[in-house]
């Protein structure tokens, strides 16, 4: 891996050609998109555009300072923007558009997933393209390009979900191509699902951490077999992935125990606080981790901070007395951030840096209410459990601002923080930013960069680098469950999905019953959000499962059938019934409304990736300006092959 790494790295001046990039691949220019031109004609390149196209996902997830996910959350039913001084990413109806230029839906949509996902896929491109001018056996060819088909597929299964009909593009471009064509969501779909298969019979069935396998493949091929509506091979895919591939369901404490803070917040050791430990994701012990994305201290050239505590977490050392959290007796001086050093704390032996317990808590996004509260209906579940440490809320934190020794609230220091006062005054008015709970468990990660002597001034404990999972095993279970449900085996599928609640403690369960019409489909998709919170891509899940439900109707035309004012996509009845700010007349202390529309469903392609396309067209989605200027998208494989592209 680590070799794979600097032949990377080594590849970094011949293949920026490719990536168009100005500083580094990490801030991609979208007109990589039409001027590709490296030639690649040894192994070695051909394994270094792999790696590429591996630790392009880093980017992909974490993008712009850890908040690409953020972008995929927003548009869900389980989070929103929780920048409330800061106007343009609460108003989605009016906020959105081709030229959006701010930080959740302008650099995001452009850079962390429109350029990034293209850019993966042209490296894809490149493998596939030169693999048969090399002198290579059989096997290894084969192997070459189902890694090749795998991470073009990954790519496409994003980009199609998130901006609906797109350009595809199946070989390596070296010369300017500027005639592309949008082709038809279901074309990529059935192209993928021909990769892909060709991927799980050819591919490895093991590697090595941090590269595609036969698992990664069928994981994938199920999803597009969902979309296609081939439910009955999803549900064999996901049978092999579950049964046939030496996979299991981690159920007991594994791997290496991290307990960080044994004084002030002591972990009961559990299995899910093992298995999201970034140092237990690519160990052997871990019979769950399919394929995980790699990124440790160790790889210098490599690491890309998670930042989950800075951009995920509450804002709690707030100290602004209109926002910040106040103690019991309305000072402001209850909570904060002050400096842990060695002499500090010979003063204060008892001072608790909450920075290194739980973030520094800048607060990007925060949860809904359904993904805080009413979705964990079951008070034994371990996923949203206080009493083993693996759930925080804001209760666990402590007043801890040294000022208040020596004053009349001098009672209140290291007492939990208390959201009212006695005579019910709420004690902090921006609970939007600065007051929720959230899946410890999932989001701490070690920051040891924070000391100035490692040579990182200022991560002031945001969240460092660390493995992140790909796939694993849960994800297969729930996938499953959803084939069956989709060929109504009600019983089946609560079967899959009660077995993802058993390890997790829960003693409610549901049944063959409970999961016929649609709130089946709602079981299976809020046991996604408490199993996979922060891991999943949610707002592609939710549009697959739209399109599947629209297909199964037959009300699917094109992306605009989901996305017009008469459309009711299964996206839009989560985002009504389940998100609790989105057109319900909440508003930031900034005075701005969170709103958003049906046609939100897909976003905007922007308008640098269709302006420098002279002589083809690139459809706009419906709800954005250029909308009236589509063509025809490429319709069928045929009229994909006689295109060109």
């Amino acid at each position: 891996m680590k070799n794979n790494l600097f032949k990377s790295v080594s590849l970094t001046l011949v293949l920026s050609t490719l990536a168009s990039c100005s500083e580094s691949w990490l801030d991609p220019e979208p007109l990589s998109f039409y001027e590709p031109n490296i030639t690649f004609s040894t192994v070695e390149g051909l394994e270094g555009a792999l790696t590429r196209c591996r630790s392009d996902m880093l980017y992909y997830f974490l993008g712009s300072n850890g908040t690409a996910v953020s972008t995929e959350l927003i548009f869900s039913d389980v989070a929103v923007s929780a920048i409330s001084d800061l106007s343009g990413s609460q108003n989605f109806t009016s906020d959105i558009t081709p030229t959006s230029n701010n930080l959740f839906i302008g650099t995001n949509l452009s850079n962390a997933f429109w350029t990034s996902g293209v850019s993966g896929s042209s490296f894809a491109n490149a493998v596939i393209s030169r693999l048969p001018e090399l002198d290579l056996d059989e096997t290894t060819k084969n192997q070459m390009l189902s890694r090749a088909y795998f991470h073009r597929a990954w790519r496409y299964y994003h980009l199609t979900f998130q901006f609906g009909d797109i350009p595809f593009v199946s070989k390596e471009i070296t010369t300017p191509k500027l005639d592309f064509r949008s082709v038809k969501m279901e074309v990529i779909i059935e192209k993928m699902i021909k990769d892909l298969e060709f991927a799980v019979e050819n591919i490895p069935e093991r590697d090595d951490w941090g590269k595609e396998n036969k698992g990664t493949c069928l994981m994938l091929l199920t999803k597009y077999y969902l979309a296609a509506g081939e439910f009955e091979k999803a549900l064999n895919a996901a049978n092999t992935l579950i049964n046939n591939c030496g996979y299991e369901l981690m159920e007991e404490p594994f791997g290496t125990f991290e307990n960080p803070f044994p004084d002030v917040r002591p972990m009961t050791r559990n299995v899910l606080w093992d298995l999201h430990r970034p140092v237990n994701k690519s160990i052997s012990a871990n019979k769950e981790s399919i394929m995980t994305i790699i990124s440790r201290y160790e790889n210098q050239d490599s690491r890309v901070p998670t930042m989950f505590l800075y951009n995920f977490t509450p804002f709690w050392s707030m100290t602004d007395v209109n926002r910040g959290i106040l103690t019991p007796s309305k000072k402001n001086i209850g909570i904060g951030r002050q400096a842990g050093t060695a002499e500090f704390m010979a003063q204060y032996p008892d001072y608790i840096d909450q920075r290194a317990v739980c973030g520094r808590g800048e607060c990007f996004i925060r949860p809904t209410y359904f993904a805080e509260k009413s979705m964990w209906t079951d008070e034994n579940d371990l996923r949203h459990d206080r009493k083993t440490g693996n759930w925080m809320a804001m209760e666990d934190l402590k007043y801890n601002n040294v000022n208040l020794l020596g004053t009349d609230d001098e009672k209140y220091y290291l007492k939990p923080l208390q959201k009212y006062a006695d005579d019910g005054t709420l004690l902090c008015k921006d609970t939007i930013r600065c007051w929720y709970g959230y899946p410890y468990y999932k989001l701490w990660v070690d920051d040891v960069d924070r000391d100035v002597a490692n040579g990182y001034k200022g991560v002031d404990y945001q969240g460092g680098p660390g493995d992140t999972y790909l796939y694993r095993l849960a994800e297969a279970y729930l996938l499953r469950a959803e084939a069956y449900y989709w060929l109504n085996d009600y019983a089946k599928a609560a079967e899959d999905v009660n077995r993802i609640r058993k390890r997790a403690h829960c003693t409610t369960f549901f049944s063959a019953a409970d999961m016929n019409g649609l709130d089946g489909m709602d079981i299976i998709m809020d046991e996604r959000a408490r199993e996979l919170m922060y891991e999943e891509f949610r707002h592609v899940e939710l549009v697959r499962v739209s399109y599947i439900k629209a297909n199964k109707e037959g009300t699917y035309q094109s992306p605009k059938s989901l996305a017009d004012e008469s459309s009711n996509s299964y996206w839009w009845h989560r985002i009504v019934k389940y998100n609790n700010y989105y057109n319900k007349g909440i508003t930031t202390l900034h005075g701005d409304e969170y709103k958003i529309a049906k046609h939100n469903i897909f976003w905007p392609i922007t308008q640098g990736n269709i302006d420098p396309n002279l002589y083809g067209r690139i459809n706009q989605n419906y709800g954005y300006a250029g909308y009236e200027k589509n063509e025809p998208p490429i319709s069928s494989l045929e009229e994909l092959e006689a295109s060109g592209q």
